[in-house]
């Protein structure tokens, strides 16, 4: 069947993230308490919270915080949190533009209020774009608003109901493959993006081709 939509991905399929940069930072923070304090934020579900909802920015980052003694500061904690983003280039820009000449273009992300406002003031520094979601998306589906996170099978039966998607008429490219076998669970063709590859030939291929 014809390809009428695409889904995007955000992070390390469009923005190039270094991901391992958070613990690092937080190693380098909190010294012999890392482990601990890594074991307690886990144990309370304090990063999966606050990219569902279930934290505001201010809590989250008390949260960090207080998991040392004594407590780290504020900007200390926002400053490694907002160190993962590395870059993307003009031309994926320009890739999503020439996309929705063809299809509906969606972006689907894990994403937390701080990332999603570090990433609005990039592209208006960077790129000069006020308005980025939606001049290059039909629509963007984010963890922290719709209070769903992939790779939990109702978060793509949302936007496929939210959106009045087919899921056979649609394409979702994602580095983890974890969330690819989930949305493809649902009829929709996910494709993984392999780390370190370029999306724009990733798509071009695929597009090309037809699958």
């Amino acid at each position: 069947m014809e390809v009428r939509n695409l889904i995007f991905d955000f992070g390390n399929v469009l923005f190039d993230l270094d991901l391992p940069r958070i613990p690092r930072g937080f190693q380098r923070l909190l010294g012999d308490q890392y482990p601990a304090a890594q074991e307690k934020l886990a144990r309370d579900r304090v990063f999966e919270l606050y990219e569902t909802g279930g934290l505001t920015s201010e809590e989250f980052i008390d949260a960090l915080r207080y998991s040392a003694s004594p407590a780290l500061s504020a900007e200390a904690v926002t400053e490694v949190w907002n160190s993962i983003f590395l870059d993307m280039p003009r031309e994926r820009l320009d890739m999503l533009i020439n996309l929705r000449q063809n299809y509906k273009v969606f972006l689907l992300s894990n994403i937390n209020e701080m990332h999603e406002h570090w990433i609005a003031d990039y592209m208006l520094r960077k790129h000069g774009v006020t308005d980025f979601e939606s001049t290059f998306f039909d629509g963007v589906y984010y963890s922290h608003l719709i209070r769903l996170r992939k790779p939990d099978r109702e978060i793509y039966e949302y936007v496929l109901a939210d959106a009045e998607l087919k899921p056979e008429q649609t394409l979702f490219f994602d580095d983890l493959e974890v969330n690819v076998k989930a949305a493809s669970e649902l009829g929709i063709r996910g494709i993984l993006h392999p780390l370190g590859t370029e999306i724009i030939s990733h798509v071009e291929q695929v597009t090309t081709l037809g699958t």
